[in-house]
């Protein structure tokens, strides 16, 4: 149990430094500090308060009416002051969330996008699940509890001392005396002592009910996570789905998917149901368990009725700053549970990010591609596919052809960086290049952002753009219509074919990798487009995985059947 509140601790200081580690997280520091001194000046009121609590009941006992009504004025007074305070300290920790969220959300996209890290987490067998749920979800979990149940800890334990204090001022004539089996005990400040004692078997029985639910509640976000993969993948796949009539398949991926959030909910609501018969009965009796304990003393008159509710309601505080750890258990569980994820995904990231970044490796000063006695294997060590010997300079094309699932698509995988399992010598250019795969990739937008793609859609391009897509067969009515915003998946495949040609026109790229990038275009299209390119574009070189010999489409091709 220490190791993990150990590892736990470390998990959310380490988080807590990414949100503090730019001059913007700095300035969340700042708002920090006031909330907490706002939070300070809270308790000076609940001070007061105490104070008020004396007088007034002093007052009603003595049938004082003048003091009632000045007492009914301070406790407005002090009302409206904590009103403000209170106010003013929750806007400035919002404040606070949005600004660490900010930093978080931007130093978790860069462990996720740099080195191309979204790739290898979502391509090997038992990496990170769902980490756009991390990157969306937890990082605003994590910053909203920290700020929560963070200051209200610091608060609170300013506060318990504060108000021991007070009590053990108080009760400095409180002794209660008791014979127990022959022995006359006294005990001084007995008000004092109870408040620790009866608060640490509550908060111990408290953790025992409720120590499962952070694996519980991790488990739930694990599963509503998947749930809702499953919905986005069926409506990014809804074309094919419908054609082949899977809408049975698909829901009974989703009734499982959900059943398993059920099998989980349950066990969840189970286990805050043993907590709760716990928890709520204490939340509801705190506040007047103490004036219990206070009666004996109230009782034989050594204590006027103001004395006691000033008492009670000071040992009232001492229990509530005590009880914190009963009364945000469920919220602990959660920022425990989140901060274990986010921790769990930035180390993962960060030694994936060390272990496959190829890409610098395979470059050179040179204007040659070459590969030697190259290997290609699959993740478990076996052959995919043999390069003995490749040698391309700059302006030669080749085109590459061989059966299906020989491993040419994971060839160009492994030239682009993304796959680590080889063998053999790899060199090449430092130079612009563009890889382009069989299923293409358009953003969001219009016709004019998939063109411009990977690069920001620029407004001095548009020009350019619309007559690179009237070159490559769109219609002057469609660029118009579309050009901005459109839904590009309701694209034919031979569209999107058309796009991916009229990207290559636009980037000019010294090195254009194509994997079967013009299947979906008849012959004659499919000759026009590739010569278009050739035309275009006379010093590239062009290495293109297709099933056709299209290699007389290019000065200085050849084809090489793998």
């Amino acid at each position: 149990m220490r190791v993990k509140v150990l590892q736990t601790l470390r998990n959310i200081f380490l988080l807590i430094k990414l949100c503090t580690k730019t001059k913007q997280g700095k300035w969340g520091f700042c708002y920090a500090f006031i909330v907490i001194s706002l939070k300070i000046v809270l308790i000076k009121i609940s001070l007061e308060m105490i104070g008020w609590n004396k007088n007034f009941y002093n007052a009603l006992e003595k049938y004082n009416l003048q003091e009632v009504v000045n007492q009914i004025g301070v406790f407005i007074l002090l009302t409206i002051l904590g009103a403000i305070t209170f106010l003013m300290s929750d806007y400035l920790r919002k404040m606070t969330v949005i600004i660490w969220r900010k930093v978080l959300n931007d130093t978790i996209l860069d462990h996720w996008i740099n080195n191309k890290t979204y790739w290898f987490l979502n391509n090997k067998q038992g990496e990170i699940d769902n980490p756009e749920q991390r990157i969306a979800e937890d990082c605003q979990l994590f910053v909203d509890k920290l700020t929560n149940e963070g200051f209200s800890f610091i608060t609170q334990l300013i506060g318990l001392v504060t108000y021991f204090i007070l009590l053990w001022q108080i009760t400095d004539n409180f002794v209660l005396s008791f014979n127990l089996l022959g022995f006359d005990i006294s005990l001084s400040h007995y008000m004092v002592w109870l408040a620790p004692i009866y608060v640490i078997i509550c908060s111990y029985l408290t953790h025992w009910l409720g120590n499962p639910l952070k694996s519980l509640l991790i488990q739930q976000q694990h599963k509503e996570a998947d749930y809702r993969f499953a919905l986005t993948r069926f409506r990014e796949s809804k074309e094919p789905i419908a054609l082949l009539n899977g809408e049975k398949v698909e829901r009974e991926i989703f009734d499982q998917h959900f059943s398993d959030i059920m099998t989980n909910w349950y066990q969840l609501i189970k286990r805050q149901l043993f907590l709760g018969c716990f928890t709520r009965p204490y939340n509801l009796t705190v506040l007047q368990i103490p004036t219990f304990f206070a009666l004996p003393i109230y009782l034989i008159g050594k204590v006027s009725l103001g004395s006691l509710m000033q008492i009670s309601k000071t040992f009232s505080n001492v229990v509530v700053n005590l009880s914190w750890f009963i009364f945000n258990y469920n919220n602990l569980a959660e920022l425990t549970a989140c901060s274990h994820r986010l921790c769990q995904f930035i180390n993962r990231a960060r030694l994936i990010a060390d272990m496959h970044n190829q890409q610098r490796q395979f470059e050179k000063d040179t204007d040659t591609l070459l590969i030697n006695n190259l290997i290609i294997k699959n993740p478990s060590g076996k052959v995919l596919l043999k390069v003995p010997e490749l040698r391309l300079n700059k302006g030669e094309s080749i085109i590459l052809s061989g059966v299906s699932g020989i491993g040419k698509s994971t060839l160009f995988k492994l030239l682009s960086g993304i796959y680590p399992y080889y063998e053999g010598y790899i060199e090449l250019p430092k130079a612009n290049k563009l890889f382009l795969s069989q299923n293409p990739y358009f953003p969001m937008g219009g016709l004019a952002h998939a063109v411009a793609y990977p690069n920001p859609l620029l407004e001095k391009d548009l020009d350019s753009i619309k007559q690179i897509l009237t070159e490559v067969g769109f219609l002057a009515q469609d660029i118009e219509k579309k050009l901005l915003d459109y839904d590009l998946n309701r694209l034919s495949g031979g569209e999107k074919q058309r796009l991916v040609i009229a990207r290559i026109l636009l980037h000019k790229p010294d090195w254009i990798f194509m994997d079967e990038t013009t299947n979906a275009l008849d012959k004659h299209s499919e000759h026009q487009l590739l010569k278009l390119l050739q035309t275009n574009l006379t010093n590239s070189s062009f290495i293109i995985i297709s099933h056709s010999d299209i290699s007389s489409y290019f000065k200085q091709c050849n084809q090489l059947i793998l």
